[in-house]
């Protein structure tokens, strides 16, 4: 409970922080400042190597280049996943926007951290985006296991996993995400498959509360602290449906999925058995002791 109250001071801190206060904090307005030569703009006379930054304040100057998850991200927006359907290459009609979004990497691992986690399930990966975020943010010895069902999403993914020190964390089962956790939830009550301490269900909206069941509902499947975050986003994971807007060419769409999310959140919220907080797009539930 301590650390979901430490999580939403975080959200409330972030929140007061717009994009102008905090220019403001970093790059205050320039000032004229009497021992710098005249001229129109101190930088346009010479000498002016005291005006180079120096300190934490060069460290800001240096130009990074992008992660391997920032690079990854963009691969995945790159693709005509719309085209990839059409062609079979694809087990449903991907979204681009279902890669998990730098403020959302950010939150997971948070939350890797907050519990301490070592052994990560994620239910629903699509190209690895969170996957590697999640990996990322682990102890050397920590492991994330991706449940995906699309091969071609997988494939791509791994290009980039296999570039980062973190990648090693990562394996990914294809498949059905509910035979997949049927098969961990006969190891875990065999005592051969280890306790996850955070679960991240990512999957098809219409089976979410039967992934959250599988996963809260099997005996050794969960460390006693172990949290589950369930993303609430809507339209993910459900099958497409064909449209054309406005007489242009066919194109696909697919339910919002609303119904079911709204379903397992009132569920979790009227139930003694957990705790529930939800934050930035994640129901983020612990079992009450």
């Amino acid at each position: 409970q301590a650390r979901l109250a430490l999580l939403v001071l975080l959200e409330a801190l972030c929140a007061r922080r717009t994009p102008d206060s905090m220019a403001t904090a970093v790059a205050p307005a320039w000032r004229p400042m009497e021992s710098l030569a005249s001229g129109a703009h101190p930088t346009s006379t010479f000498p002016n190597a005291h005006l180079l930054p120096t300190g934490a304040a060069a460290a800001c100057c240096v130009v990074e280049p992008p992660s391997l998850l920032a690079e990854l991200r963009s691969a995945v927006w790159a693709e005509d996943w719309e085209r990839r359907y059409e062609e079979g290459r694809t087990r449903i009609c991907l979204r681009p926007e279902w890669s998990a979004s730098e403020e959302h990497c950010a939150l997971l691992q948070v939350l890797v951290r907050a519990c301490g986690a070592r052994r990560v399930l994620e239910i629903g990966s699509f190209c690895g985006v969170g996957a590697l975020a999640l990996a990322e943010a682990l102890p050397e010895d920590g492991q994330v296991l991706a449940l995906e069902l699309d091969e071609f999403s997988v494939a791509l993914g791994r290009r980039f996993h296999a570039r980062s020190p973190a990648g090693r964390a990562i394996r990914t089962v294809v498949g059905k995400a509910e035979d997949a956790l049927r098969d961990l939830a006969r190891r875990a009550r065999l005592g051969r498959e280890p306790p996850f301490d955070l679960v991240v269900v990512d999957a098809d909206r219409a089976r979410m509360a039967q992934y959250f069941g599988l996963v809260s509902g099997t005996p050794g499947l969960l460390s006693a602290n172990a949290l589950v975050c369930v993303d609430t986003m809507l339209c993910k994971g459900e099958a497409p449906i064909g449209y054309a807007p406005f007489g242009f060419p066919h194109r696909w769409e697919a339910a919002s999925g609303e119904e079911h999310i709204a379903a397992l959140r009132e569920m979790l919220r009227s139930s003694p058995e957990f705790y529930t907080h939800e934050l930035a797009g994640l129901l983020i539930v612990r079992r009450a002791p």
